[in-house]
């Protein structure tokens, strides 16, 4: 087995919250640990402060917007010259209400949340596969929320509906997309060495909640629970358990909560709505030119059209 020390890690939306709290505690594995951010200044303040606080030198920043097609493939071909990625951890992600649109026009919430998301772990698949094959295991971890169980209708053919009701819809949807894409890649890649995961870090008391714009009873609700609410570095804990842990290794699409796997809400279907999810995100991004190329081996291909069993808490 791999020692932790020995492997690169990739955080997304590390300059704060949950994603800060996640890096510093990956630092302490010795490993090396990349966290990407938007924005320059933004993130090379991060990587000061990491360095500060942990005494862990190697770290690396990546600058990322996943709400720009264009910046998701040049931080992707930049990763590429990393001899490896042993984990990526999706933590990047917004909640805001405000709506708007991103950079390539899709609807900002799911845009940024699952379609970026999407992209930009597909962009890195070629480096994540590289890596299974010279050290037999990779791992993708999604950060979902419970907040998925508003979207148990979710239409997948469907993903950015002229209409929608509240931000909370968009939201809930887009980690319900969280969730069955981390199933969707277990499926897919798992007979190569990929473990994909879904993880609910808890009610964290961080920048997400209180920067995005969600509606006046969110906000009521985020305010009133604060005395409740865990630090990022505990919030952390569940994505470390899912990244790091044995359990982690030897199971396959499992959705976690405090620290150890626990049952989602799924819809009726769950294994063909991921597929048709998976199909309809592949077709927005190639309507924008961002076209993605598999590579699939004969233990793929044969693996491809089972219905996964690998889902023994019901994922």
């Amino acid at each position: 087995m791999i020692e932790h020390r020995q492997k690169t890690f990739v955080v997304t939306g590390a300059n704060t919250g949950i994603g800060y709290g996640t890096a510093k505690a990956l630092a302490r594995t010795g490993g090396k640990v990349i966290i990407t951010a938007r924005s320059s200044d933004k993130g090379e303040a991060a990587l000061t402060r990491l360095k500060e606080e942990t005494g862990h030198k190697n770290f690396a920043l990546q600058l990322l917007d996943l709400g720009d097609l264009a910046s998701i493939r040049a931080a992707a071909e930049a990763l590429k010259h990393e001899d490896r990625i042993d984990v990526l951890v999706n933590n990047a992600g917004l909640g805001t209400a405000k709506g708007g649109t991103t950079k390539d026009g899709f609807e900002l919430i799911m845009g940024v949340n699952h379609i970026g998301t999407f992209a930009f772990t597909e962009a890195l698949m070629p480096k994540i596969r590289a890596t299974t094959r010279e050290r037999g295991e990779a791992r993708i971890i999604n950060l979902s929320s419970a907040a998925h169980q508003f979207a148990r209708k979710l239409d997948p053919e469907n993903l950015l509906p002229e209409k929608r009701g509240i931000s909370r819809d968009a939201y809930s949807e887009s980690k319900m997309c969280n969730l069955l894409h981390a199933r969707e890649m277990a499926r897919r890649y798992g007979m190569v060495g990929i473990r994909a995961h879904a993880v609910h870090p808890g009610f964290v008391n961080s920048d997400f909640g209180r920067k995005n714009h969600f509606p006046g009873a969110w906000q009521a609700l985020f305010l009133l629970t604060k005395p409740m609410q865990i630090t990022p570095e505990k919030g952390a804990k569940t994505t470390l358990a899912a990244a790091l842990s044995d359990d982690g290794a030897w199971n396959n699409g499992l959705y976690w909560e405090k620290e150890k796997p626990a049952t989602p809400t799924l819809p009726s279907d769950p294994d063909r709505v991921a597929r048709a999810m998976w199909d309809e995100t592949e077709r927005l991004l190639a309507e924008k030119g961002f076209v993605i190329e598999h590579e699939e081996d004969e233990d793929e291909a044969r693996f491809a059209g089972q219905t996964s069993s690998l889902f023994p808490n019901g994922l």
